[in-house]
């Protein structure tokens, strides 16, 4: 996780850019409008954020909330909803008859700063529309993974939204030594407001007290806790125990006294409920490539390409490497597979639920498959084209694959395959070429064809 500037170099940045025609910040003065209606404050106000919409926040963490008249912000990615251990819409409308805020998180928890604006613009808005139509009133966001940059600030300002929230930029235990004990009531900068690092497996029940009493004693703020899974032994470093979380909720109430509140975010930031702006329309893709990033030359912050993920199943011991020596452009994604006993590896296009970087296909039509790739494996190992559709409920299905393919010293294309009928009910497509066994497999410039086109 990146270390956060501290609040005064925070305020430098918002005294620079306001210099700067076309930054985010000039959308400063509005935010400033809208929080005229609070009142700067040395009380300290908590707010209890949850991110991802996930199930176990339902289960745990509602009634631990409820049974404390406490209500938290939950963020929401809207194609989640309803999907694996995500909440349905049902939870998430009984978590907003409860009283407890609904706000918005992208619609497939993109990391921002790896997309182009427009691609950022398409993911914020759209999923706070989608939000919208299901009847929520959603004013406030939350970056994924806290990342950020100008034009993705800008576009959670374009897109309605009266605050968003990063991750970091209050001291928390072993990071951001010299940072503020709370953010400011209201914010410096609403649309880059502070937090103390996210709520962990390894976060005592001690250092979520010391969070608040910092603040108590250092004049006060709004201290707004992170936090994901609500369970016990899930398997996720970023969880809380239910029980470690209700002796923390038990404490904070009896904080009244000191004159500590229990908030939304709705209720630190104000303003109203701002109507909903549509993203832009997905400009066709060049050559008829329905593969966003195709070229793999935008990559994420682990290094793995905009738009794939890294798949595979099976037991065999594997690594991957972001490589230069690419087809064209600069790069290309490597996967070495050293053993083997099942299974395989792949870089695939993106099995995401939204619209942002899946390649989207209709039912009854066919596609065109290729790819270019490299590389040297035994005649034991296979490596081919494998192809998933997504279903009308939203779900990753294999479909099928393509002949293997022979080793490759030099770049080789891949015969073109054409696929079958994609099955009724689909609304995508993704496919990776797959390495099973062992050796040393590269991939570069995907492609997508729709046979129509």
């Amino acid at each position: 996780m990146r270390i956060p500037k501290s609040r005064s170099h925070r305020r430098s940045a918002i005294l620079a850019g306001l210099l700067v025609p076309g930054l985010f910040l000039a959308t400063a003065a509005s935010a400033y409008t809208r929080n005229a209606q609070v009142a700067v404050t040395s009380e300290t106000l908590v707010s209890l954020t949850f991110d991802d919409g996930i199930q176990d926040q339902y289960d745990n963490a509602r009634p631990l909330l409820n049974d404390r008249g406490m209500k938290g912000t939950f963020y929401i990615n809207s194609s989640r909803i309803g999907t694996g251990n995500y909440m349905s819409g049902q939870a998430i409308t009984q978590l907003a008859a409860d009283g407890h805020e609904i706000g918005g998180h992208t619609i497939d928890h993109a990391d921002l700063p790896t997309l182009a604006p427009d691609d950022q613009k398409r993911t914020i808005c759209n999923d706070r529309v989608a939000l919208l139509n299901l009847g929520f009133a959603v004013r406030n966001f939350a970056y994924p993974f806290g990342n950020t940059d100008a034009s993705a600030r800008q576009a959670v300002a374009d897109c309605g939204y009266n605050s968003a929230r990063t991750v970091g930029g209050v001291v928390s235990p072993g990071s951001c030594s010299g940072c503020p004990y709370a953010e400011t009531v209201p914010p410096v900068d609403a649309f880059r407001t502070a937090t103390p690092d996210s709520v962990k497996t390894t976060t005592t029940l001690n250092t979520l007290k010391a969070s608040v009493t910092n603040a108590e004693q250092n004049g006060g703020g709004w201290v707004a806790l992170v936090l994901h899974h609500v369970c016990d032994g899930c398997g996720d470093e970023y969880a809380v125990s239910p029980a470690l979380l209700g002796s923390f909720l038990d404490w904070l109430a009896d904080r009244r006294s000191a004159g500590t509140r229990v908030v939304t975010v709705d209720e630190v930031i104000g303003g109203t409920t701002q109507p909903g702006v549509a993203g832009p329309v997905q400009p066709p893709a060049p050559d008829g490539n329905l593969v966003r990033n195709y070229s793999l030359e935008s990559a994420t912050s682990n290094k793995t390409p905009v738009c794939f993920q890294l798949g595979g199943f099976g037991t065999n011991t594997f690594s991957w490497a972001r490589v230069t020596d690419a087809h064209t452009g600069t790069y290309a994604q490597q996967v070495t597979v050293t053993a083997h006993t099942s299974g395989d590896r792949k870089l695939v296009t993106k099995q995401d639920t939204g619209d942002v970087c899946s390649v989207p296909a209709a039912a009854g039509r066919t596609y065109k498959i290729s790819s270019w790739y490299r590389g040297s494996w035994p005649a034991a190992s296979q490596v081919r084209i494998t192809l998933y559709h997504r279903n009308a409920a939203g779900a990753w299905i294999y479909w099928t694959s393509a002949p293997v393919l022979p080793a490759a010293g030099g770049w080789a294309k891949t015969p073109v395959y054409t696929t079958p009928a994609l099955p009724a009910g689909s609304t995508a497509l993704s496919f990776g070429v797959a390495i099973a066994g062992v050796g040393t497999l590269v991939v570069d410039d995907y492609s997508v064809q729709d046979t129509a086109a």
